[in-house]
């Protein structure tokens, strides 16, 4: 059985050095394979995607503002690696990150997924959990993992 075509690739991004290694060899995948796109999320988990009781804390305003910042982050990796013979586009969305990468995955049709993973072991994997590990149980796709070079 053949292997389909890699047309579109998301790219998860969480703002770290190892997200934009991962854009990086995105970008670089998609111009080698002819892929068509490349789309890079960001995926804002609200405070009361985690402490339910502490919602009431933040305002409209502190949480718009918040939003407008990780927008222009995300422009801004667009405008870094957009030039590379590949199309870029970015989305932001509210969600419990894992969750929101496999359903908008799904949502466009994406043919790869290429993340960042900050290679944590023992106990801070333990308590921090791994975002790309649980991307790789739950995707219905492939999912490549990129960390730093050593």
């Amino acid at each position: 059985m053949m292997a389909s075509p890699i047309r579109t690739i998301l790219c998860p991004v969480d703002f770290s050095p190892e997200a934009e290694e991962a854009v990086r060899y995105a970008v670089s995948l998609g111009e080698r394979i002819g892929a068509s796109e490349v789309k890079l999320l960001h995926v804002h988990q609200p405070v009361a995607h985690i402490f339910p009781e502490s919602a009431v804390v933040f305002d409209s305003e502190v949480l718009s503002d918040a939003r407008g910042r990780m927008a222009r982050q995300l422009e801004d990796l667009a405008k870094r690696y957009g030039s590379h013979g590949v199309d870029l586009s970015t989305r932001l969305v509210d969600g419990i990150p894992y969750a929101a990468i496999v359903e908008h995955a799904q949502e466009i049709g994406a043919d790869l997924i290429v993340m960042g993973t900050h290679g944590r072991t023992g106990i801070a994997h333990f308590l921090l959990g791994s975002t790309a590990e649980r991307v790789v149980r739950a995707s219905r796709i492939p999912v490549c993992t990129v960390r730093l070079p050593e």
